[in-house]
Formats: structure tokens, sequence, C-alpha cells
């Protein structure tokens, strides 16, 4: 379960558990995120309606989302509310709940490949990846990009780290990649434009790695697939001012404009 740097819950927060008992009158729930403290949600706290037998709702088990009514840390009570839990913010907390066991086990990699244990895993780089991006996961999922990467490294995060962060990420996630597509419009009125042409789209192609489909003249499409949707755009740009711009040098004239 993902470890947290606090050990109570905080009022109106939501809180991921399972049904460990059920009386007439209230309900038992482990909390998972905590240490499975016991939380207890009073039978009023069940639905929005008026309830006849309280198993109707919970039962032993159970996985459930709960939201914080109140804490008191000195006799150990947390009493919570099923009711005041919207089924979109129940959704996003089960979401999220996995994604932060999906990063443990990550973090749980990282630890063997630094020879340390969990417990040290998390002080050296779990609970600072829950302070900068609010869960694990995503400073996992961040380190994808050039601009996450770098970004860990400015927060605070050593490069042996960020390194490591990448590597595992790099191997227990596929990120969803994105093909960004532009159209350029070249001509050149050398004896041998068709030649210029060729070439510097060749040594584009080879330079950048991207893709080049010829349309009709003087229109060709150039695509570039990239982890990082707002980095590729800008990166793309550049890539065909610059075809634009040896086009011009060769005498010729050429635009480019992205395209959906």
């Amino acid at each position: 379960m993902p470890r947290k740097p606090k050990e109570w819950p905080e009022r109106n927060e939501l809180v991921i558990g399972t049904v460990t008992r059920v009386n007439p009158f209230s309900a038992f729930i482990a909390l998972e995120e905590y240490g499975n403290k016991e939380g207890m949600v009073h039978i009023s706290e069940v639905a929005g309606k008026w309830v006849r037998d309280i198993r109707e709702f919970v039962k032993v088990g159970k996985k459930v989302v709960a939201k914080v009514l109140s804490v008191n840390k000195e006799k150990g009570y947390i009493n919570l509310s099923l009711k005041r839990v919207r089924k979109y913010d129940a959704e996003e907390k089960i979401r999220e709940f996995k994604r932060e066991q999906k990063a443990e086990k990550m973090l749980g990699i990282l630890a063997k490949k630094l020879n340390i244990s969990l417990d040290e895993a998390y002080e050296k780089v779990g609970f600072k990846l829950q302070e900068i991006f609010g869960e694990m996961f995503k400073g996992f999922q961040s380190s994808l990009t050039e601009q996450g990467y770098k970004f860990l490294i400015k927060e605070g995060i050593p490069k042996k780290y960020a390194d490591l962060i990448r590597s595992v990420a790099e191997e227990q996630l596929k990120l969803k990649e994105f093909d960004i597509k532009g159209e350029v419009e070249i001509k050149c009125y050398k004896s041998d434009g068709v030649e210029i042409i060729k070439n510097i789209l060749i040594n584009a192609k080879k330079k950048y790695k991207i893709k080049i489909k010829y349309i009709s003249a003087p229109k060709y499409r150039i695509s570039l697939t990239t982890r990082d949707a707002k980095t590729g755009e800008k990166k793309l740009k550049e890539i065909m001012e610059e075809i634009v711009e040896k086009i011009k040098e060769a005498n010729g004239e050429g635009s480019f404009r992205m395209v959906k």
C-alpha cells in the first residue's frame, strides 16, 4: 500500500479502505493508506436515504471510499461518511490509489537497484515525489519527458536518482505518444530544383527522425512522433522553418503550417 509521511488522515479528506466489521448501527473500515487504522461509519452516514438494514449497503471485505468527518488522535477515533462521497470523486480516488500502488512497485524496483530498503527509498525519493507532484506516480510518469526529467532535477532530486526514476519508468510505463503533423510548401526554380528539394527533405528526415509524405507538388506532409505534445509541436515548427530557410538559400521559396 502507498505510504504517506503522515500517520492520520485530515478532516474532509477522501480515504480508501476495506470494511472489516459491520454492526447494526455502524461499520468499521481499515484505512489502507494509514497503516490499516480503523475508521467508523455511523448508520446515518451510510446512504443519502433511510437505511433499514446497514448490511444492504456495506459488507465485510468490500473496498470503499469514505470522507473523513473528524479525527481524535488521543482516543484513536476516525469518523467517516460514505454518503458524502460523490461517485466521480470515489472513482478518481480509486484510480489515484491504483496509481500509487503502481508507483510503489516502481519505487521497490528502484530500491533494489540502489540496494536499499523500500523505507529508505521513500525517504530518499518517494516522499519528495509526493511533495512535488502530489503523488509518486506523476513523478515517475513526468520523468519520461525531457522537460519533466529536468524539472525533477530543478526541484532538488539528485541526478543519480532522477536517472533511476526515468530508467524504471521506461521499463514499467507505456507513455502515450503523439503524432504531431505539419505541412510545408516548397519550390525551387533552378534546373536541378527537384534534386535540391529531395536532398533537403532527406537530410531533415535523417537529422530529426521525422516522417515525410509527398502530397502533391509543391506540398509535403511532415510528422513527428513524441511523448510530449507541447514540446513536439515547438520542435516540428523549428524543423519546418529550417526546411524553408534552406530552400530559400537555394533561391527557392517556401512556407509551412501546422495540421490538426
